[in-house]
């Protein structure tokens, strides 16, 4: 699998000022495995819901962006703050050892984990010994 990220502008020029309402993507930290069947992708989108996660498949890209939306009660009077809304955003590069058509995503508890099938000439086989 081919692993490569996107930069934001603003990433890519730390000196650009980005709109107010644009926020620079960050990266989620993350990690790939594989085993005879599939690679598995792990991302840690910490405070956001499913509904806030959008994952496509475009081209020969594997598209990831999640939103964290974070707002303080208007009781509040905030201290300190270090949680904040964020957005992710992962790009991977698929090859042709992927089943697009059998990735699935699921997200649980800020974690997000990609199974990415590997394409059926991939896996393995038991070739059969005539006697």
């Amino acid at each position: 699998m081919n692993i490569q990220m996107e930069k934001t502008q603003t990433e890519k020029n730390p000196t650009a000022q980005a709109p107010e309402t644009m926020r620079p993507a960050m990266s989620p930290r993350y990690g790939i495995t594989e085993d005879e069947h599939a690679y598995t992708v792990t991302a840690y989108v910490p405070g956001v819901s499913p509904a806030d996660v959008e994952t496509t498949i475009d081209g020969e890209k594997l598209v990831v962006h999640a939103h964290r939306n974070w707002t303080a009660p208007e009781s509040w009077t905030p201290v300190h703050r270090e949680i904040a809304q964020a957005d992710y955003r992962l790009v991977l590069g698929l090859d042709r050892r992927v089943n697009r058509d059998g990735v699935k995503a699921q997200l649980t508890q800020g974690v997000l984990k990609l199974t990415l099938p590997k394409a059926e000439e991939l896996k393995p086989r038991k070739i059969e010994i005539a006697g």
